[in-house]
């Protein structure tokens, strides 16, 4: 249950966030990618901070005609995502995302989102960045299914990073064992693939079924299942 917001006020937003975000839709899904969200004052919006995000989902960069406003409603304990979107003429429409409060302290909160259709959901776990904002850039990455799953008797591992950063790519069984270190120190930007032939760290080949190969790049991880045939 989260804290009651009554006592709390926009100010309590203001500076850099960050932390991990999961989301769910008929386009897009991700599980654990790495957010970045900034509230500053301005705007002409009353009582309303101004924000910027990482997140695709709920920031538009590539509209420079879209406003993204953010508020805080104390009766409901949500959060509010506006954008709005401008043209010479005029506003041409909102779109206004509410986030239910789950949990609240003074520097971290979890929220989610879900859509009245119940299609698309959108978790953030947030923490108030001690570093300044210019100091910190969020590496974004994917990691993509491998190819081909199942597969007999190689496949390939693939993911999106956009910034250089440390991490380690390994394969492990059902049981949480370390099968194959397949990378472990820097990741250069962009795509990056890996080929795994089914052999464990000491070169054998191991028996068929389930692994699990897992990406982690400055402390966030996400992971898929594979499928191995003999």
């Amino acid at each position: 249950m989260a804290t009651n917001l009554s006592a709390q006020g926009l100010g309590n937003f203001l500076g850099s966030w960050i932390g991990i975000e999961t989301l769910n839709s008929p386009t897009n899904s991700y599980e654990n990618r790495n957010i970045a969200i900034n509230f500053t004052e301005g705007g002409e919006r009353d009582g309303y901070l101004i924000f910027n995000s990482s997140s695709e989902f709920m920031y538009n960069d590539d509209l420079d005609w879209a406003y993204h406003y953010f508020g805080l409603d104390k009766n409901t304990n949500e959060l509010i995502f506006l954008r709005r979107f401008i043209t010479p003429i005029g506003i041409i429409g909102n779109q206004e995302l509410r986030y239910t409060i789950l949990e609240w302290d003074i520097d971290s909160f979890l929220a989610e989102y879900e859509s009245d259709n119940g299609d698309t959901y959108h978790q953030i776990r947030m923490s108030l960045n001690v570093l300044d904002v210019d100091d910190y850039q969020p590496v974004t990455f994917l990691l993509h299914q491998n190819y081909p799953n199942p597969f007999n008797p190689s496949t390939t591992i693939s993911f999106d990073i956009d910034l250089e950063a440390s991490g380690s790519l390994i394969i492990y069984n059902i049981n949480g064992q370390i099968i194959k270190i397949l990378h472990q120190g820097i990741f250069n930007t962009g795509l990056a693939q890996f080929h795994w032939n089914g052999h464990d760290q000491q070169c054998n080949p191991v028996s068929a079924g389930t692994y699990i190969y897992r990406l982690v790049v400055d402390g966030f991880s996400q992971s898929h299942k594979m499928v191995l045939l003999k």
